[in-house]
């Protein structure tokens, strides 16, 4: 495997970048719709505040389109980042965990790096990142800060992920889809799409349903760990009152219920625990997005409701032992308004140039309101271990022979808090082309209020044998309100020179992750405090081990600052060819890191611990050739990254000059596909395609001292084409290769949860 690792970091580093320029025109390629020539014209990005050819950004873009989509079952976003350099978002834990990584940067739990648009409206939680998509048209993936034009958390870039709408279509669609693979895991999904004859209003309709058995066997019961299923649907209007105006309104409900959080002990490598661990979610998110444009000016606005509900029950200690649960509800609702207004001016230079410039200007705001709960339940053996424990071995040390005693069978925590964000932002961005020379200057102001209300308490009934006979009451209480404000100037500057075949360009800018309040912390300050009071009501003074965790003022942490430079190149060297390259550099300030109390402790918490820098390089090639009545594909790219802390000392230890964990030094994807027209009735064309990932190392601690090697993933899809009919049988993981995808420390164990296994399955679509 080793040997095979090596050979494909040597090929491909030869090559380059594209996980998937537009197929031809960058609409809808229908199932069987072979096209006649391979011509690959420069693509209009179609990103809501981008508008430009692929080949004159002057940044790193991946265009995926339809086409690619259905070659290579990207059914949800986590999908995309095996086809895309130095872009990582692991399958792990619940669809709630939504972990993004892009070139070395990123976080486990709370803001994303990266920003996620669909049809112009931004989601404002990763809660929803995961979600199952349909009839999705396009996928851009902007790598690079984006904050001029999108602001918070996209200091790694934007994924802008574009759907059927009913007036891009000419005649009415039907498409329905089924599948069934490995794990008793079968989906299906239809959709009916149509517009007017006059092309002035059309309308949409789709739905979905999957479910599975699951991949993970825990060993205390026997039973599956991450089967689970989701629905799904949305409802299209899509009209134009005036040739001047196009209205769309969208409403998008989806569901979901899953096991959950397949961890299992490094020590036994069995995934072994007893209270029920799962995770629950409803989104609703109604948008309505409007248009207007006269002559060289365009007007967009869009708004949205996004509401968002979900469920999260864990056995937080992962074994077989009662030691603590967590139940933990959120209850979101949460809106979005954008007005952008584009314009353009050309004029006469000189005989041989002409000035171009255009602009754009915006508004956009945001409210967030999350009602969360989450109490934590210490059962007899936590107690006995985390808070008995604790205390009784420092009053040992005064008097040997007593101990504190607690009655309680079981001790809950509840916690509740209420998470308030808004934000309002201007922003403007100008575009000088004069000759072949093009300078992209832009500008973004952001403001940020954040508020964290909290309320923990804990009733504990106890007794210290050398003074008490009787168990007496204890009660703690933790509340108040925190809150913040925060403004961020986010300033963009790119310059790029544009030949008959290649576009260069240089930029710098700047990107950030919001800030905020962590409440996954409270366990702990909630569990200190306790022993606090227990001591202080025996006329005592209890010395915390790290007194950080006995303030409610550690919850909070500030923005994550990104500055971006670039350089990079889009090469269109001959038909059907588009080659990409670039290096980069990033420096972090105020790093927003996981920091974990030292010890038995159950809580962990958001810092800015650290400041890093990142040196890296992408390379990606998308070649499409036809050949009379064969046609292929070569889609490869690479990433590279040496992404180390500068400064960091997170107080146990001192991380300076260490790997960023979590995020791979190396992304590899290579994609080759052939086909052949038949031609027939009962055959119209066949095709046959193989997909290589390769991915690592991956630092799973600060310390460095333990990483999940390169691995090696294969997969192969074999399509079969009618005129409105489309046979795919797929596999994924397709040599079984063992690898793990994410690895955590609680309460001085470690856990690492496993990939997927080998993966079967067979897809029927089909398309009117």
């Amino acid at each position: 495997m080793r040997t095979k690792v090596l050979f494909l970091y040597g090929l491909l580093s030869l090559s380059v970048e594209g996980a998937g320029s537009a197929l031809a025109s960058g609409g809808e390629a229908s199932y069987g719709a072979w096209a006649d020539t391979v011509t690959l014209p420069d693509v209009e990005v179609s990103v809501s505040r981008i508008a430009d050819v692929v080949s004159r950004q002057p940044s790193s873009i991946s265009a995926i389109d339809s086409r690619l989509i259905e070659e290579t079952r990207v059914v949800a976003p986590k999908d995309v980042s095996s086809l895309v350099p130095n872009v990582y978002m692991p399958d792990y834990g619940s669809a709630m965990t939504s972990s993004i990584y892009i070139r070395g940067m990123g976080s486990r739990i709370n803001e994303p790096v990266l920003g996620m648009v669909v049809d112009g409206i931004p989601l404002l939680d990763k809660n929803m990142y995961d979600h199952a998509m349909q009839d999705v048209k396009r996928i851009e993936l902007l790598r690079g800060p984006q904050g001029s034009l999108y602001g918070r958390n996209s200091p790694g870039g934007v994924m802008e992920i574009r759907t059927i709408q009913p007036l891009d279509l000419t005649t009415q669609q039907v498409r329905a889809e089924a599948g069934y693979a490995t794990a008793n895991t079968i989906h299906a999904q239809a959709s009916y799409y149509r517009p007017d004859a006059d092309g002035k209003f059309g309308f949409g309709i789709a739905a979905q349903y999957r479910r599975t058995d699951g991949f993970y066997i825990n060993g205390f019961n026997g039973q599956k760990v991450d089967d689970g299923q989701q629905a799904g649907g949305r409802v299209v209007l899509d009209g134009k009152p005036s040739d001047a105006w196009r209205v769309t309104g969208t409403v998008y409900a989806g569901w979901l219920k899953q096991g959950a959080f397949p961890y299992a002990p490094v020590s036994t490598g069995q995934i072994a625990y007893n209270a029920p661990s799962g995770y629950e979610r409803l989104v609703v998110l109604p948008s309505l997005r409007a248009q207007f444009t006269q002559g060289d000016y365009r007007l967009s606005l869009a708004a949205s409701y996004q509401l968002l509900r979900d469920d999260m029950r864990m056995d937080q200690d992962y074994t077989p032992d009662d030691i603590f649960t967590l139940h933990q509800t959120q209850r979101q609702h949460n809106g979005t308004a954008d007005a952008l207004l584009t314009g353009s001016l050309s004029t006469i230079y000189n005989q041989l140039s002409t000035f171009h410039y255009d602009w754009q200007a915006g508004l956009s705001c945001f409210a967030k309101t999350n009602s969360m709960q989450a109490p934590v339940t210490f059962m007899r053996q936590g107690i006995e271990e985390l808070i008995l424990g604790n205390a009784n071995k420092g009053i040992r040390t005064v008097f040997p022979d007593d101990s504190l005693t607690i009655s309680n069978s079981t001790l809950p925590i509840p916690s509740r808090f209420g998470l308030y964000n808004a934000g309002l932002a201007a922003y403007h961005q100008s575009h000088f082309r004069l000759g072949q020379w093009h300078i992209h200057a832009g500008l973004r102001l952001d403001y940020e209020y954040t508020q964290m209300d909290y309320l923990s308490t804990a009733d504990v009934d106890y007794r210290f044998t050398l003074l008490m006979e009787d168990y007496e009451r204890v009660s703690t209480r933790i509340e108040g309100t925190r809150h913040a404000h925060y403004f961020q100037v986010l300033p963009r500057l790119a310059v790029s020179y544009e030949h008959e075949w290649v576009t260069a360009y240089v930029y710098a800018a700047k990107g950030y992750k919001a800030g905020g309040y962590n409440s996954q912390i409270f366990s702990t300050i909630t569990q200190n405090k306790v022993m606090t009071d227990l001591a202080a009501d025996m006329g005592m003074h209890l010395n915390i081990a790290d007194p950080r965790f006995s303030d409610v003022a550690i919850t909070a942490y500030k923005p994550e600052k990104e500055w971006t430079f670039e350089l990079g190149a889009h090469f269109t060297l001959v038909e059907g060819l588009k080659i990409d390259a670039d290096v980069f550099h990033i420096q972090c300030y105020d790093q927003q890191v996981t920091v974990f109390p030292n010890g038995k402790t159950t809580g962990r918490m958001m810092a800015n611990a650290a400041r890093s820098r990142v040196w890296g390089a992408e390379a990606a090639l998308h070649y499409r050739w036809n050949r009379e009545k064969w046609q292929g594909l070569t889609d490869a790219s690479y990433g590279f990254t040496d992404a180390r802390f500068i400064d960091f000392n997170d107080g146990i230890g001192d991380y300076s000059g260490h790997f960023i964990p979590y995020a791979p030094q190396h992304t590899i994807h290579l994609l080759a596909q052939a086909g052949y027209k038949v031609g027939r009735k009962w055959l119209q064309a066949l095709s046959l395609a193989a997909q290589v990932n390769v991915t690592g190392p991956v630092y799973w601690n600060e310390q460095n001292d333990c990483r999940q090697s390169p691995y090696l993933l294969l997969s192969a899809y074999l399509t079969i084409e009618w005129e409105y009919v489309q046979l795919q049988a797929w596999a994924r993981n397709l040599t079984g290769t063992e690898y793990d995808v994410f690895y955590f420390r609680s309460m001085g164990n470690d856990f690492l949860q496993k990939g997927r296994p080998r993966e079967l399955g067979a897809t029927l679509k089909i398309t009117i």
